[in-house]
């Protein structure tokens, strides 16, 4: 993720906050869900750029690689009794790990790890530990014992029957907030000891597109903070922190209604990881985050399918986050919340500048920003003469896009230019009728301006570039 910074105004009008803006790195296709990960800071005084679009996990290819055993090929009969016997045991297994996570019982879940990795066994207590006080409703796995993964040398290295699944996948809920599990991608390896099976590891296939994935109790033990609608995780030495963000968060939860309206679930799960490292490692991002304020992640379907979100979750940087100004940390919180809220409508190839474009126009509603504040950039290039012809395509908002503030600044305009002339309660109906649509995204948004703003989408932009001049000239 690059990361330039805008500069700042000669005088702003508003508190002094950060100049940076985030920019947003292109994805790779997954074959049933992919992350999106919407990344905020306040650029100029206290305006939001955001969006970084990253893939959470990969699913690897299907192979058909059988795991080694030690001894004499046996026969297909004794293959298959063999892996019944082994799914019956890891299924057992998992239940009782899901069990002791749910009640509490360490012993229980140690049954579930090898023995003879100690290490690995010190990493397991200390994980059940840090998680203890996580208000869990929920916590499976899912496995498909139909494909394995050709064991390399560090899943051999055991020196007994090994096993390691392709397809497995964490499940968890946490009560009052997740309405459908959030999950998590996992590469374990199984292992046969003594007739019994157990977890000997998560990283044994560990590559830069394949690593299991992390959640906030990895890193430390966990603390809880709650506001009205809002839970807050985060570490001990952030509870200060915690509780500001958990107000913070509990006060956007109207601003996002007023817009919006109720028709979502107006509850969030905040994470405050202790540093910038560990946020990059939470939201799976390689890149540099050392401007970003916040982020929004949520797991949805891949289009043109149903958004079906799950895993709503807000991550704040805390190596930024007290260099923003009150009004900068409202601001930002609105904006992600405003993604939480709209996640539902939200396809995986809803245009860019409609979902950034809306979540700045709720962010900065009321804020007393000045559009020349939050729109600098493109207003440099208006009073130039340079004014886009078209509304910013999906490739402006890449990390390597010179046009990336001008692109943000431009979606929030065309959002802003709806709401002023057609109403807010119009807008919201557009952006539901663009995220849902089963159309391709620019069939979308034609529908949507032809139905609901009665006009072309030539003669949007057409408006959109006088509406432009007229508020940036």
């Amino acid at each position: 993720m690059l990361t330039p910074t805008a500069p700042a105004p000669p005088t702003p009008p508003a508190p002094p906050a950060p100049t940076e803006s985030p920019r947003r790195t292109a994805s790779a296709n997954l074959p049933r869900r992919y992350g999106v990960i919407l990344a905020i800071v306040p650029v100029l005084a206290v305006g939001l750029a955001d969006a970084v679009v990253a893939v959470r996990s990969a699913t690897p290819t299907r192979t058909h690689a059988v795991h080694a055993t030690p001894g004499p090929h046996p026969t297909v009969n004794a293959q298959v009794r063999s892996a019944a016997l082994r799914a019956l045991a890891v299924r057992d297994l998992l239940a009782r790990r899901g069990d002791a996570v749910l009640h509490h019982n360490l012993p229980e879940f140690l049954s579930t790890v090898d023995p003879a990795q100690p290490a690995f066994v010190k990493e397991q207590r200390r994980e059940f530990t840090n998680m203890a006080r996580v208000p869990f409703a929920a916590w499976s796995y899912d496995v498909n014992g139909d494909g394995s993964m050709p064991l390399n040398m560090q899943a051999l290295r055991y020196g007994v029957t090994v096993w390691a699944p392709q397809a497995f996948t964490l499940h968890y809920e946490i009560r009052g907030f997740d309405v459908q599990p959030t999950s998590l991608t996992q590469y374990p390896t199984f292992v046969q000891r003594g007739g019994h099976w157990y977890i000997a590891s998560f990283d044994d296939f560990n590559t830069p597109g394949q690593r299991s994935d992390v959640d906030i109790w990895d890193f430390g033990p966990v603390r809880v903070a709650r506001a009205p609608g809002v839970l807050v995780l985060g570490h001990p030495s952030s509870t200060s922190l915690m509780q500001t963000v958990a107000q913070q968060a509990s006060a956007a939860i109207p601003r996002v209604n007023a817009v919006w309206g109720r028709d979502w679930p107006r509850r969030v799960v905040v994470l405050v990881p202790s540093s910038q490292k560990e946020l990059a490692q939470l939201v799976d991002d390689s890149g540099d985050l050392s401007q970003i304020a916040a982020v929004a992640s949520a797991e949805v379907q891949d289009c043109p399918g149903p958004p079906d979100p799950v895993g709503g979750r807000v991550g704040i940087n805390p190596a930024n986050w007290n260099k923003l100004s009150t009004l900068g940390q409202r601001i930002v919180l609105t904006h992600e919340l405003t993604h939480v809220a709209t996640r539902s409508d939200t396809g995986s190839c809803t245009p860019t500048w409609l979902v950034e474009g809306f979540a700045d126009y709720v962010g900065y509603l009321d804020s007393g920003v000045p559009v020349s504040v939050i729109a600098q950039e493109l207003g440099h290039d208006v009073r130039a003469g340079r004014a886009p012809h078209a509304l910013p395509p999906d490739s402006q908002f890449a990390g390597s896009s010179p046009r990336l503030a001008q692109a943000y600044e431009g979606g929030w305009m065309a959002c802003r230019l709806i709401a002023s002339r057609w109403g807010a309660s119009t807008l919201v109906r557009f952006y539901r009728a663009v995220g849902t649509s089963a159309l391709t995204p620019s069939d979308a948004v034609a529908s949507a301006m032809t139905s609901l703003l009665h006009v072309t989408p030539s003669r949007f932009v057409a408006l959109w570039r006088a509406y432009l001049r007229a508020q940036l000239s």
